[in-house]
């Protein structure tokens, strides 16, 4: 620790010492005609008095005026026959927006007529707009004023509104069909790995909307991005200190209909199970650490070897609940700087519970389990931010922040029924539960700034952060028996005893970013028309993975029942009477590290023409992975062995915009780029599921190489709308797949490189106002939003190549991709006046069937069905304190649904079902009050 720690101040200081937040503001708003009943008025002057700048309105009085020195202005407004209006008193703030929308007429408009606020660039829906359409990348951002209008609580909530993105249940974000392996996920502009080695990325769901300021969705490749991406990079944008004191408490309810107020089991093991931590109530005994290689404890000392109970504690389930607290403000702020800072912490908690049926299906579609299954889950969710930015001289800006992130599941799975891998049943149904706690932290320290020199003409980016992630999944607890209540019988069969387990993941990260950029040719915008970037980014992890399988054995013949409602009795039974004993043998993968490095060094150049805007550029990254771990059968004096993979890849791209008009613009996008594995994916070891199914790492598994295309065009009939059709393909070479091997016991899941695979499409996105369009003032309040995606894929393997022999299907749909996808949403403007505003939103996600798992040894495909989610959300802000956020999430109470289809003849079609797994979600109500001060 004490190594990581000098690294990590060496690391901050050295790039602090070589000093992406702008030192100036701007002055955005809209202007309207009151001659024409409040049209848009274009080509008006727009003026600050005290300085040469100036614009002109667009065609949907639209102005913008950037790079301002923060200040205290006075703006002019005129225009032809008009008469000139003048504003005083107009605060310009470094890095914000001060929007201004007013009207020109005959007569001059009143000073109170006209609207003026200030706000981040990354919070106004007006801003992100007028961003995304003068953007040279293809990208479409959500701001915090968007996320707040439409009763958002989460990142994960606000992206899922983006073209061509689905949210899937537990399992994230979807894009154009390809799931969390091919996404990436920055803070600040600085990666943050995740500590969940089933997710590529920290699950957008667990961060609040509460710290963040604003998300860009980038769907195409820059070279100052990192590489590994198909889908989208994310990146994740604190908010600045405001300019005035603000405090905000929020706290809210939910219900749902599955599960509040009904019965509901949890394992209250931990210290603090309310606020998510476990503390030392799960801790692994001493005797059975990394160091030690085995353990038979005795029956009297198996007794007081662990303090965790094997039966679950009833309860009915209370509400859900969440609150936080922010406070951001300026320090002080003069002439030569000024310092702010912000502070969040939320909290909240989900108790749900979900009723369905579990199967494993061979090829003639007979079952082998079938199961009827409840599971229980009781999980939590932290999010926290400090942070400062300071600014000198409008020159240098540096910004340190600390995000904290924590989440908690408390879970419990029953099932019981048919299960044909299992002996000893007699004829009785089998039964399991499966009691597991997991905890995730993690904890990270960034600092980031901008340096600039001679009106902007040289700029200096940099940036570093320090990350420390842990999972823990602490005596996990796997029971079966034979029958359920009062009379079941303990069973140990396949060579598989009832089992606890630990599971420990620590990982540590360092990165950093160094960009130097130079501009030519100044217009008279202040902005370059030529400009050089060259830059280093830096990122290395360490993982760190145990895990320890303890198995409860027993020593005779004609045990006693075991009560399933209450197998604790039995296990105090058989540690007093000497039948029953833990034990713990040599397990050679049970530790295994893995490091990965990535240096990469990238050159860009920017050129701006009239009409035309060019980016084009090469990324060149090494990435390091290092495995180290033993093999199943090795032996306690074997050696570590080292597996090391490390490409060298070029990543060019090139991004062009042309612009048609004002309000139009034509986009091309080109670019290569790498698809790493999830870390489960990689993993030598065998994740048990207790039930017969199995999850196994390959560490032999390559990169993917993507090569990516896009053309988009774009229209913006006014400030807040926008139509727009994107086409797109890509080619995969040695594309990841997760595949399932049916045994005698259930699933094994594996992970092997396809050959190749490619995808192609068109996504569609509409933002517009009904009454703009049909020309009624009767739907003037109405606002629809819509985009969707149309896509094709093919995953093909070589049927000569041995590796292939297995899968069943030579050529499908890529795993993981579905054919299109649907967004939608309705918005109308019930009251806005000057002092309360509500809105009531409508809300539709769907997407089509994709491929969870590929069928092998003549199995066909798994699939997942589509959910058709449509969710209302009302949002009031009564006054400038307080507001009312009222949500229903799953009206039409979706079922999850999984299947699989036989490719032979069906053995007993009396008793044939296609479904896998299917699980009901209810419907979910809830209520968020806010207070501001």
């Amino acid at each position: 620790m004490k190594k990581y720690l000098s690294i990590l101040s060496l690391l901050i200081l050295s790039v602090a010492m070589q000093a992406q937040s702008d030192t100036t503001g701007s002055i955005a708003g809209k202007l309207s005609d009151n001659e024409v009943e409040g049209q848009p008025l274009p080509f008006a002057n727009v003026i600050i008095k005290e300085t040469n700048k100036g614009t002109t309105s667009d065609f949907d009085g639209l102005y913008s005026l950037k790079n301002i020195e923060p200040g205290t202005y006075t703006v002019e407004f005129s225009f032809i026959g008009y008469e000139t209006l003048q504003i005083p008193n107009v605060e310009v703030v470094s890095g914000k927006v001060t929007e201004i929308n007013t009207g020109l007429g005959a007569s001059a408009a009143a000073l109170d007529e006209v609207v003026i606020s200030t706000v981040s660039r990354k919070d106004s829906e007006v801003a992100l707009l007028l961003e995304q359409k003068n953007a040279i990348q293809i990208q479409q951002s959500i701001g915090a004023e968007e996320l707040s209008r439409k009763a958002v609580t989460n990142v994960e909530q606000g992206v899922s509104k983006v073209s061509g993105i689905t949210m899937v249940q537990d399992r994230g974000i979807f894009v154009r069909g390809l799931d969390d392996r091919y996404n990436y996920l920055m803070i600040n502009g600085l990666p943050v790995a995740s500590s969940d080695p089933d997710f590529k990325i920290i699950p957008l769901s667990y961060i609040s909307t509460n710290i963040v300021s604003s998300v860009d969705v980038l769907k195409t490749f820059s070279p100052s991005l990192y590489s590994d991406f198909a889908g989208a990079t994310f990146k994740i944008n604190t908010p600045p200190a405001p300019a005035k004191p603000t405090t905000t408490i929020n706290f809210g309810f939910n219900y749902n209909t599955n599960t509040t107020f009904k019965d509901f089991l949890t394992d209250n093991s931990g210290d603090s199970e309310f606020l998510g931590y476990t503390g030392a109530g799960r801790s692994l005994p001493a005797e059975l650490d990394i160091n030690s290689l085995s353990l038979s404890a005795s029956p009297e000392e198996s007794a007081g070897l662990f303090n965790t109970s094997w039966t679950p504690e009833s309860k009915n389930a209370p509400l859900d609940t969440r609150f936080g607290i922010s406070h951001g403000q300026r320090l002080f702020a003069n002439d030569r700087e000024n310092l702010g800072f912000v502070f969040s912490m939320n909290y909240r908690n989900f108790h749900r519970k979900q009723n369905g049926v579990e199967r494993t299906l061979n090829s003639e579609g007979t079952a082998g389990q079938n199961f009827t299954s409840t599971n229980y889950n009781f999980s939590t969710q932290k999010s926290a931010l400090l942070s400062l930015d300071y600014t000198r001289f409008n020159k240098l800006n540096l910004s340190f922040n600390t995000i904290y992130l924590q989440n908690s599941s408390n879970f419990i799975r029953e099932a019981y029924g048919r299960n044909d891998g299992f002996t000893q049943l007699n004829n009785r149904d089998f039964f399991i539960r499966d009691m597991r706690y997991t905890e995730n932290d993690q904890l990270t320290l960034q600092l980031t700034g901008n340096l600039e020199f001679e009106e902007k003409k040289h700029q200096i980016h940099f940036g570093a952060s320090a990350g420390l992630g842990n999972n823990e999944v602490p005596d996990r607890r796997v029971l079966r028996a034979a029958g359920v209540g009062e009379d079941a019988n303990y069973i140990t069969t396949n060579g598989i005893n009832p089992f606890k387990f630990y599971q420990s993941l620590e990982n540590m990260n360092v990165n950093s970013r160094l960009e130097y950029e130079l501009g030519f040719d100044q217009n008279e915008e202040g902005d370059y028309n030529t400009v050089f970037k060259i830059g280093h980014n830096l990122d290395h992890i360490e993982y760190q993975f145990y895990n320890r399988f303890i198995t409860a054995q027993v020593n005779r013949n004609n045990l006693p029942n075991l009560n399933t409602n209450n197998p604790q009795d039995f296990f105090n039974q058989g540690f007093n009477e000497g039948f029953l004993s833990y034990n713990s043998t040599f397990d050679p993968t049970a530790a295994s590290k893995i490091d990965q490095t990535i240096n990469a060094g990238y050159l860009t150049f920017f050129r701006k023409w009239d009409r035309i805007i060019l980016e084009a550029g090469l990324r060149a990254e090494h990435a390091l992975r290092e495995i180290i771990f033993r093999e199943p059968l090795d032996r306690p004096q074997t050696p570590y062995q080292k597996l090391a993979y490390e490409p060298f890849d070029f990543n060019p791209s090139i991004n062009l915009r042309y612009e048609l008009n004002e309000n139009s613009n034509l986009r091309f996008t080109s670019s290569i780029t790498n698809t790493r594995p999830r870390l489960r994916e990689i993993l030598p070891t065998v994740y048990q599921n207790g039930d017969g199914n199995q999850v196994i790492g390959n560490p032999d598994l390559l990169n993917s190489t993507n090569y990516n295309l896009d053309i988009k065009y774009e229209i913006f009939p006014t400030s807040s709308e926008l139509f727009a059709i994107t086409a797109f393909g890509k080619y995969l070479e040695d594309p990841i797949e997760r595949l399932a091997r049916s045994t005698s016991v259930g699933y094994r899941t594996f992970f092997d490189n396809f050959e190749e695979a490619y995808l192609y499409g068109l996504e569609m996105e509409a933002r517009v106002n009904l009454g703009n369009i049909t020309k009624a003032e009767s739907l003037d309040d109405l606002s629809f939003g819509f985009n969707g995606i149309l896509m094709n894929s093919v995953a093909t393997a070589d049927a000569n190549n041995p590796r292939f022999a297995v899968v069943t299907n030579k050529e499908r749909q890529l795993q993981g991709a579905s054919n299109w996808g649907l967004n939608a949403d309705l918005g109308y403007e019930l009251i806005d006046t000057e002092k309360t505003e509500s809105q009531i939103n409508l809300i539709f996600n769907t997407y089509g069937k994709r491929i969870y798992a590929v069928g092998v040894e003549g199995a066909d495909e798994i699939y997942e069905k589509p959910m058709n989610q449509l969710d209302l959300s009302w949002n009031t802000e009564f006054n400038d304190h307080i507001g009312v956020k009222l949500t229903v999430r799953n009206i039409l109470n979706e079922e999850t649904l999984f299947t699989q289809d036989p490719t032979q003849e069906v053995r007993f079609p009396d008793r044939f079902s296609n479904v896998v797994e299917s699980f009901d979600l209810g419907t979910t109500f809830g209520v968020n009050v806010t207070y501001k001060f």
